[in-house]
């Protein structure tokens, strides 16, 4: 066989033997990249009738939220400045954003808590600064509405897919889909793995360094290099969302999550996370729960 190379695409040409040709494969290994190295973690969904008490200020959450809006109307403020949440649109708002909602009268919301869970453990979507919509017509709707009351194994797997296709239009949208998805280095993904596994509060650059027999500056030099990130600043990002989505997700003491990532104790754990999310973690716990 031979292969020719046409911009990211592999065109292989098997020939039988005496010249013959057999079959022209063209390959795109793009897909199947992204498809091995982001996953789709759905942690709660639900259709949801809401009123004038659906109200919440300084919402943060761990998880990008998607939302379908088939009837009603509600408000999301985001830094002072007021988006409507309108009939027949669905809606992205990005895992970490801090922001306000309400609903002056009636809105019903089909809502999906999701995270695109990067190479790196990190959200595809945090740090995103905006809310992202996409007008859809009521048939579409409806079909979505079809689809999450089905007990059919089948129309999950479409809900599924449909998912992924809004998430698709919004990573478009917010233009991560070439920034956040490089090839990374080695050490990179070696820091990556052991950050990971498990993480810890006692992870750090130094120890990170000495496990993968490298001097500091080099792990650090490197990582910045192609991140953009200080390494202590990603190792606190991991300790902090996954502390928020184990408030959330688990029934377990305060103490008992602050054991499992690996804090001296709890009243350090709630000062660390204090100073993170401007709240304990008993009142976010509580705050969130109720959003």
């Amino acid at each position: 066989f031979i292969v020719v190379k046409k911009g990211a695409e592999e065109h292989v040409i098997i020939r039988k033997k005496y010249g013959v040709l057999s079959m022209i494969l063209s390959s795109n290994p793009r897909p199947l990249q992204l498809w091995k190295t982001l996953s789709l973690e759905v942690a709660d969904s639900g259709l949801a009738q809401v009123d004038n008490t659906w109200n919440m200020e300084k919402v943060c959450s761990p998880y990008s939220r998607v939302y379908f809006i088939p009837e009603g109307s509600g408000t999301l403020t985001l830094r002072g400045r007021e988006i409507a949440l309108q009939e027949g649109y669905v809606y992205l708002i990005p895992a970490g954003l801090l922001y306000n909602y309400r609903c002056d009268s009636h809105m019903e919301q089909l809502y999906f808590h999701v995270n695109i869970i990067q190479v790196n453990g990190m959200d595809l979507f945090f740090g995103c600064e905006e809310v992202y919509e996409r007008k859809v017509s009521g048939q579409y709707l409806e079909r979505v509405l079809a689809l999450y009351r089905s007990q059919r194994m089948g129309d999950s797997f479409c809900l599924q897919g449909i998912l992924w296709e809004e998430l698709g239009f919004f990573t478009r949208m917010a233009g991560v889909q070439e920034t956040r998805t490089r090839i990374y280095s080695e050490m990179v993904e070696q820091f990556f793995l052991l950050a990971q596994n498990p993480v810890s509060a006692k992870n750090h650059i130094r120890s990170m360094a000495d496990r993968l027999h490298v001097s500091e500056s080099t792990l650090s030099k490197k990582f910045r290099a192609e991140t953009g990130m200080y390494p202590g600043g990603y190792l606190e990002q991991l300790v902090i969302q996954k502390a928020c989505r184990l408030l959330l997700q688990e029934n377990r003491s305060i103490a008992q999550i602050a054991e499992e990532l690996e804090f001296s104790d709890q009243f350090y754990f709630a000062k660390y996370f204090k100073r993170l999310m401007q709240m304990p973690p008993s009142i976010y716990r509580r705050k969130m729960r109720g959003s």
